[in-house]
């Protein structure tokens, strides 16, 4: 399934060029959003092997670009899964990425550094449009495959309709509400009530007071169930009764405004919020006929456009805080070695501070609820596996700021990280992508003890 999935997301990067993404309408208006995200990457060769500065300047520079689509990849697909499968990336998608950039914003050719590779870092324009449009065409077994690893997150619904049966009240509007679940069900999110959603948080609150928390510390750390919960009002009202020339009376319904709200419940982000105005003249038999008309338009909204543009949103900013690095230029280097790694889109330095705190603003890929797993799994296990194990540590983790602990100082010296092999081939790295970069008898010779050569 992941080969097969993979595949077809790979293909179909090559050759799509659209930049535009279906987009929700309101008010009559369709706004397009850009599709393109900035990527920051580093390009290897092997001067010995090229002989010639410019040719292996060169080599560099298309390393760099196909570095920068394999990121934005990430953003999409598992990096493991890209380890797994990288002669698929390499063979659809890096050998075709010219059309997958959109512009090169900036190079820095680094020329042949310490650690005998010819480095060249460029900033860079890549759209995301290919993916994305892979992602509305899957079928429900692999979009299903692709949420759960997104976290499977659950939604809970709970939309209001105010008409003239309620009497200006506001009454759950369950045929709008069944009708949005279906969408999103089909679409292989797990769906419960919004009422369901309250009752399974209440009953979380008596546990934690239960177990000696003041009411008021239980309802602060509960969560709720759902992931995402999904509110709205209808409003409808009723034409005025006209009478047909056979003397019957006919009064139609009037769908005179909707809004709905997507809150992400674990950060209470507000996700989405739209007001939306129908066009002058739609009009429906009854109430029951507008009410499925709009569940339709918000399911469709909420099983694709929040499928694309949240649970899949492709980046998300942290602040990176590491403790122990010995000097401000040494904790600017850093930033080079963060740039290697595969997960890592961008990179600031933004200050060394008086106690030896290093704070970088770095933005990485993938959805923010994986990223403990990205800092376990991909950034750690490639510092370590460059400087000696356990050389860096998690030390504090809270909401968006990491702190990163130099465990072991004397292993973070200026010679390992001038001359030591670059973190991007280190770790969560096939020995073909190793092969590819590696193509001297002195290269090899250098790295054989540390690289799968």
């Amino acid at each position: 399934m992941a080969v097969d999935l993979l595949g077809r997301v790979f293909v179909t990067i090559s050759f799509l060029a659209s930049i535009f993404v279906h987009s929700v309408e309101a008010k009559g208006e369709l706004s397009i959003k850009p599709a393109t995200i900035i990527v920051s990457a580093e390009g290897l060769s092997d001067p010995n092997f090229y002989k010639d500065k410019t040719l292996a300047y060169d080599e560099a520079l298309r390393d760099a670009k196909r570095q920068a689509i394999e990121k934005a990849v990430g953003c999409y697909v598992s990096s493991q899964t890209i380890v797994e499968n990288y002669t698929l990336v390499r063979d659809q998608v890096i050998s075709k990425s010219e059309g997958v950039i959109s512009k090169i914003i900036n190079v820095v050719n680094g020329g042949i550094q310490e650690d005998g590779f010819y480095h060249v870092w460029i900033k860079a324009e890549v759209f995301t449009a290919p993916i994305r449009q892979v992602v509305s065409s899957l079928s429900k077994l692999e979009r299903m495959s692709l949420i759960r690893e997104k976290g499977n997150p659950t939604f809970s619904v709970g939309l209001f309709i105010v008409s003239p049966d309620s009497y200006g009240d506001r009454i759950p509007c369950e045929v709008c509400n069944r009708e949005i679940a279906n969408r999103l069900k089909n679409f292989g999110y797990k769906v419960i009530s919004e009422e369901e959603a309250s009752k399974e948080l209440q009953e979380r609150v008596k546990l934690l007071v239960a177990q000696g928390l003041t009411r008021e510390a239980a309802t602060q750390i509960a969560k709720k169930p759902s992931d995402i919960s999904i509110n709205g009002l209808i409003k409808l009202r009723r034409s005025q009764r006209v009478k047909l020339s056979s003397g019957i009376e006919v009064q139609t319904t009037l769908l005179t405004a909707w809004s709905i709200e997507a809150v992400d419940n674990h950060s209470s982000e507000v996700i989405f919020s739209e007001n939306f105005r129908p066009q002058q003249g739609v009009i429906y038999n009854d109430e029951d006929e507008a009410i499925m008309d709009v569940g339709k338009r918000v399911g469709d909204i909420f099983s694709q456009d929040i499928f694309k543009d949240y649970i899949m949103r492709p980046t998300h900013d942290i602040i990176l805080t590491f403790s122990g690095i010995p000097d401000r230029e040494l904790a600017k280097m850093m930033k080079k070695e963060l740039l290697g790694i595969r997960s890592v889109l961008n990179v600031t330095f933004r200050e060394f501070l008086a106690n030896g705190d290093t704070v970088f603003e770095v933005e990485f890929a993938g959805p923010r609820d994986q990223l403990a797993d990205i800092l376990d799994g991909v950034v750690l296990k490639a510092l370590n596996s460059k400087y000696g194990e356990r050389t860096f540590v998690i030390q504090e983790e809270r909401g968006d700021i990491v702190k990163i602990k130099v465990d072991k100082p004397r292993a973070l010296s200026r010679e390992k990280l001038e001359e030591g092999v670059p973190t991007q081939l280190v770790s969560n790295v096939s020995s073909e992508r190793v092969r590819e970069i590696i193509k001297s008898p002195e290269l090899s010779e250098k790295y054989k003890n540390v690289l799968d050569l």
